[in-house]
């Protein structure tokens, strides 16, 4: 007879914990809002054109990418294989900047790296093509500037220098430090 009595109580111990943990895991407990990752992007995209307009909706550039990621965290977008097209009135296409890889800082700072190519495309341009293999660039001043050597490629001429700055929209470009240049006078 104890035996079946602390059968009993043990049974009916198992079913009390059984039900307090049911009520306590679908009832009881307060659905908690899950943070997003800071490590995993909010969103991504493949084959992405973005078109960005000034304040008098004029076309300023256009951005195209193969594959784009966004992370809210810490503010960044991120690009794979960036193509960016600026103009000079919205129609005209100016130059067109490229690179591996770019990420976009604060909305306006554009950090384009490995085989960066800039090419002029005005056709009286003097300065046809410009290398480096990181370029930053804002994107509301169209001024650009790199730490690395940067390679000038134009009419009859080519420079380089260690650093380089500019304004895409002025088109003026210095070469800073240790710059080397050849020119090649026009033949006639």
């Amino acid at each position: 007879m104890i035996l079946q009595r602390l059968g009993m109580v043990v049974l009916l111990a198992v079913c009390g914990l059984t039900g307090y943990y049911l009520l306590n895991q679908h009832y009881w407990q307060t659905e908690t809002q899950v943070a997003p990752d800071a490590e995993k992007p909010l969103f991504t995209a493949e084959d992405v054109k973005s078109t960005t307009y000034n304040e008098q909706g004029i076309r300023s550039y256009t951005l195209d990418s193969t594959h784009l990621e966004h992370y809210q965290q810490i503010d960044e977008t991120h690009f794979n294989e960036p193509v960016l097209w600026t103009y000079s009135d919205g129609t005209n296409e100016e130059w067109r900047i490229s690179s591996e890889f770019a990420v976009l800082e604060n909305k306006h700072i554009l950090v384009m790296t490995g085989r960066v190519r800039i090419f002029n495309l005005l056709p009286d341009a003097q300065i046809k093509v410009v290398t480096t293999e990181k370029l930053t660039l804002d994107l509301t001043s169209n001024d650009f500037w790199s730490d690395m050597e940067t390679e000038i490629t134009g009419t009859g001429l080519q420079t380089s220098g260690l650093r380089a700055k500019g304004n895409f929209g002025t088109h003026q470009m210095e070469l800073i430090e240790q710059v080397k240049s050849r020119y090649e006078p026009k033949t006639k």
